[in-house]
């Protein structure tokens, strides 16, 4: 994912990497950026926030998780099956897991508009993991949620699986890595720059060739054209359409229990956290 990173124009300086396969130090948030670090709950929260750090207008973000994601008891009755998707920490256990309220907050709820968020979260029950409003079914088009959270920023997440899926772990090149993200990479080494539903057809037939019944989705803080819109982490901003920020008037919270309460699953956990694009890329996407 890092050298996907470099070759669409971001600077390895802009990247940080969290991992904890034995090459994460235990590096305190403020030196993330001089070593690679834990991925603890402090420093994916420390992460997340550097990523939108004084973000602007034309600037493209880009949030990368493969590891272990699960669900807890909905508290805020934002969620119909009354579950909040989790991402988990290397030290859940002592300091909890991450739930999609607390990452809609910290990277979708202030993005200005006219700036650009791509995430990738390759975990179990990931389909809605970051909140986003409006996610895609294919021969449906775009839903929007029941009690959905509008913004300004222009955001897209694709998931490993659906919400009541599991995501897989598998081997390439004698490396570990999450099934979807091998499936991803392979797609986008075929095509660089796909339409979204040759992206999605390539995801998915990438995946049934290794034998994997996960089904990514994608998700968005906007609707837009999914036929005729190119798949590219900086180039294609969507302009906002929301004429009202925040929940809608009327909203209804409420709870749906599942029959039965998921775990979580995937693989070790590897979060990588990458901002930018200076000035050189404002010129040539704004003119």
């Amino acid at each position: 994912m890092r050298d996907l990173l470099l070759s669409s124009g971001f600077e390895d300086k802009w990247i940080r990497l969290l991992r904890d396969d034995g090459k994460g130090r235990r590096a305190s948030s403020s030196r993330l950026h001089e070593s690679t670090a834990m991925p603890t709950r402090s420093n994916i929260i420390e992460g997340l926030r550097w990523l939108v750090r004084s973000a602007k207008r034309g600037d493209c973000l880009f949030f990368h998780f493969s590891g272990h994601g699960g669900q807890v008891r909905d508290h805020s009755g934002d969620e119909a099956d009354g579950y909040d998707e989790t991402i988990v920490p290397c030290d859940y256990k002592r300091a909890g897991q991450i739930t999609d309220d607390e990452l809609f907050k910290i990277l979708v709820k202030d993005l200005p508009e006219g700036c650009k968020l791509t995430a990738v979260m390759d975990c179990c029950h990931s389909g809605t993991g970051l909140d986003l409003p409006y996610d895609y079914q294919s021969g449906r088009g775009w839903r929007c949620e029941d009690v959905p959270f509008h913004t300004r920023g222009d955001v897209q997440m694709l998931s490993g699986c659906e919400d009541d899926q599991t995501s897989a772990d598998t081997y390439h090149n004698f490396s570990a890595g999450g099934a979807m993200t091998n499936a991803l990479l392979k797609a986008l080494k075929d095509n660089p720059l796909p339409l979204y539903p040759d992206l999605f057809r390539a995801l998915h037939a990438n995946l049934r060739k290794k034998g994997f019944r996960q089904r990514p989705q994608l998700t968005s803080s906007q609707p837009f054209d999914v036929t005729n819109r190119v798949f590219s982490l900086t180039d294609g901003f969507v302009p906002n359409h929301n004429a009202v920020y925040g929940e809608p008037p009327g909203a209804k919270h409420r709870h749906r229990r599942r029959r039965r309460r998921r775990g979580t699953g995937g693989m070790g956990l590897e979060g990588v956290l990458a901002a930018g694009l200076g000035a050189g890329i404002l010129a040539s996407v704004f003119g």
